[in-house]
């Protein structure tokens, strides 16, 4: 029996020509209005406002968004410059809905999938060289002038139940960490240590979720000019992290490259009669951690 090539290349063509014209009419006549109310919606649903400068189609079945400005419910506003979402078209066949996104944020871009259905929901994310020191919402929380070029992976399992539990892990590191200036409230010092321009070196986090906390296996900055290392710190997971309560020890030591700087010593006096009692044999301050992630206080913890 003899193969009709022609026929079959007949039909591809036919095929060909339909997929191409449907994606070509889905651009052309693409609602981006329509799409813009959207997007406004459904963030207000989820209590954050939403700005749009424009709004045009992303790929096969995905949207575009420029100069997007989002305010989130506790009222942070952070701007997005960039971000395409698509449906995945695979997922899609079998039923389930999920969407690719890719955004452009503080000089960095962050990957990655979400599922949109079903009882738990993977999250998958790629994070490469976010500028912390742009990033003035981060600023806001944590009342420090962050530095440093953000980079990690995570992959979490969301519950779609508002009392849900998240699961699952992410691994972050930061280079060329430091902090511009700030204040770090310690409660034996009244309303805080203020801090000068501190350069951390390299930050390496790695967090797992489970059991309604997010527990630090490693968290560390080494190579600047103050070390820091952490042990049994961890935050509770809640809607509104800034107020999710956190709890660990903390181990600080400053190099003593840092004191010699021109006008430091002053500051070496205020830092060592505020934490006297917490300072080890090897220099560094041990600290217990408390509070809430976006107001965190460091008390001093007495060695024998």
């Amino acid at each position: 029996m003899k193969t009709d090539w022609t026929r079959r290349r007949l039909i591809a063509a036919y095929a060909a020509f339909a997929v191409v014209a449907f994606v070509l009419s889905l651009r052309w006549t693409f609602p981006a209005e329509a799409m813009k109310e959207r997007l406004i919606m459904e963030a207000g649903r989820r209590g954050w406002t939403i700005d749009v400068d424009r709004v045009s189609a992303g790929g096969v079945l995905g949207v575009r968004a420029r100069g997007v400005k989002l305010e989130t419910a506790s009222g942070l506003a952070i701007p997005i410059d960039d971000l395409t979402a698509s449906l995945r078209i695979l997922p899609l066949l079998v039923g389930r809905r999920s969407v690719a996104f890719d955004v452009d944020l503080y000089e960095g871009r962050v990957r990655g999938t979400a599922d949109l259905s079903g009882d738990v929901r993977e999250i998958t994310l790629d994070v490469q060289g976010v500028d912390l020191g742009r990033a003035l919402p981060l600023r806001k929380a944590s009342g420090v002038d962050l530095l440093g070029v953000l980079s990690g992976k995570a992959d979490l399992a969301v519950p779609a139940a508002a009392d849900g539990r998240p699961t699952g892990r992410v691994d972050l590191t930061v280079k060329d960490a430091g902090i511009a200036g700030g204040q770090v409230p310690i409660p034996a010092f009244g309303t805080g240590l203020p801090l000068p321009k501190t350069g951390l070196g390299a930050i390496v986090a790695a967090v797992k979720l489970a059991d309604g906390k997010a527990n630090f296996e490693k968290l560390e900055a080494t190579g600047g000019d103050a070390e820091i290392r952490t042990e049994g710190l961890y935050f509770v997971v809640q809607p509104r992290m800034e107020f999710a309560p956190i709890s660990g020890k903390a181990r600080v030591k400053v190099a003593d490259a840092f004191w010699s700087r021109s006008g430091m010593q002053g500051f070496k006096g205020i830092a060592e009669s505020a934490l006297a009692s917490s300072k080890g044999s090897d220099g560094s301050w041990n600290l217990q951690v408390t509070g809430s992630v976006g107001h965190p206080r460091l008390n001093p913890t007495p060695v024998r």
